[in-house]
């Protein structure tokens, strides 16, 4: 069982298909071939014994050894060989119970003890770093060609396409990609929650992707950091033509059991919406707003001047806004309205929505979950989204948003790559730098509701429907 599990591992590394990328619809990265990670195609380097922030020239880093040598972590000395100690007992199946034929039930434990079933999840030798960056698919990674990634450590339960969540020297950085989609998101943050490799209690994430924009709130190229994040997707749906003209309705989305488009839900699955910690947002959006953002190329500029409005046509900036999640890709200035009046609607009032992803919602679940049995802490999250491309079509365009979709290049992918890593580096740093003096203690807690719609975590939202708990039968 453990040869087949590493010799799985060895393949899935090994032979990386070759990245092939198109600039197309919306100037998204699209791929003619699926892309995978592997030492091969990953900048790592394992010659620095201490953290540095690297900003190398074109082609200076290295490649790593398969096998990298790890340092202290912290306070706590954690080795290669523990690493791989914990990964093999994380994999190994249990041994069997021998159980006589006169044995009864009460006789198979080997023990009276209560077994801390929680306690079972606190490996004394896990990696605990200070901050973990998330990423959703390759071309987020900047980092890797940024920051020093000297350890590739594979986890169990993590996508297929991206096996190894990756660390610096000292482990005080992580930094992984869940694979796109809400269902990726979902199945890779919840293992490597749950994985006994890593001890992420004391923990700071910054979501860092880039995201579709709302030309009212954004620019290519901008940074937004959220407070509320909602997911747009759980609705009812018709075809648009087979509306009759009598219901006026602008759209065929209508939230669950309502009968209009611009009704309040009356039913909630539970994690449509979510408010991370505005007190912390707030530091991230503080000390990103102290870095000059990239304005990307000519052509970014001449694009941006296609709009006769404010802050499209202007240069990228920090923005204080919210997101939006679904799976389904959607555009055009009839839907990009609808879920802007849906994500006020659900939130009463409170969020502004101007970035679109497909993951967070189900990012936010997953660390939730674990926060509840102190896997994690909800409250020390920072969502960020830098705009690859607008939802609306400018006037030029407007008239034919399918043509302006499929065959106009925006043209913002890079410049919302360069901006994840400007951006959302000072966080990290932050981190690092006032871990002791206010990270380590908590300094940016809030009194503030934090949670789901159900009121999962304690107290009272000020969205949805109200704290639900639903025992069990």
């Amino acid at each position: 069982m453990k040869f087949a599990y590493f010799l799985l591992a060895a393949i899935a590394s090994a032979n990386p298909v070759e990245n092939v990328l198109q600039l197309n619809r919306r100037d998204s990265f699209n791929f003619t071939n699926a892309t995978t990670e592997s030492l091969t195609t990953i900048s790592l380097t394992t010659t620095v014994s201490k953290l540095t922030t690297i900003y190398p020239t074109a082609g200076s880093v290295s490649k790593a050894s398969s096998e990298s040598s790890a340092s202290a972590a912290g306070s706590s000395s954690v080795s290669a060989a523990d690493v791989t100690s914990a990964a093999i007992s994380a994999v190994s199946p249990a041994p069997p119970i021998s159980i006589s034929a006169s044995s009864s039930a009460s006789e198979c434990s080997s023990t009276d003890s209560p077994i801390n079933e929680y306690g079972l999840y606190k490996n004394p030798n896990a990696i605990k770093p200070k901050a973990f960056i998330i990423s959703m698919f390759h071309y987020e990674t900047i980092w890797y060609e940024k920051l020093d990634f000297a350890h590739n450590i594979t986890v169990p339960g993590l996508s297929p396409l991206f096996p190894h969540v990756h660390c610096v020297t000292n482990y005080s950085i992580c930094q992984f990609i869940t694979g796109e989609s809400e269902i990726n998101a979902a199945a890779s943050v919840t293992a490597l929650m749950l994985s006994p490799l890593f001890d992420l209690s004391e923990t700071y994430f910054l979501i860092a992707g880039i995201a579709g924009g709302d030309p009212s709130q954004v620019t290519l190229g901008s940074a937004t950091f959220a407070e509320y994040v909602v997911q747009v997707g759980l609705e009812y749906e018709v075809d648009s033509r087979e509306i009759p003209e009598k219901y006026n309705w602008t759209t065929g989305y209508f939230p669950y059991d309502s009968y209009e488009p611009d009704a309040y839900p009356g039913s909630w699955y539970g994690t449509e919406v979510f408010r991370v910690n505005g007190k912390l947002r707030d530091r991230a959006f503080e000390l990103a707003s102290n870095v000059t953002l990239s304005v990307g190329t000519a052509k970014n500029v001449a694009f941006r001047e296609l709009y006769d409005y404010a802050p499209a046509n202007q240069a990228p900036a920090v923005v204080k806004c919210d997101g939006v999640t679904s799976d389904t890709y959607w555009f055009g200035d009839i839907l990009t309205s609808y879920f802007s009046n849906l994500t006020h609607t659900m939130t009463n009032g409170s969020a502004t929505f101007c970035a679109t992803a497909q993951e967070d919602n189900a990012s936010m679940e997953a660390i939730m979950r674990a926060h509840l049995f102190g896997l994690a802490d909800f409250s020390r999250v920072v969502v960020m989204r830098t705009i690859s491309d607008f939802a609306r079509a400018p006037p030029k365009y407007d008239d034919d948003a399918i043509n302006f979709f499929n065959n106009v290049s925006q043209g913002g992918s890079y410049v919302s790559i360069e901006n994840i890593y400007r951006a959302g580096l000072p966080f990290i740093e932050d981190v690092l730098e006032n871990w002791d003096t206010l990270y380590s203690v908590g300094a940016f807690k809030t009194d503030e509701y934090l949670g789901d719609v159900f009121g999962t975590l304690g107290g009272t939202p000020n969205f949805g429907p109200g704290a639900i708990t639903e025992p069990e039968a």
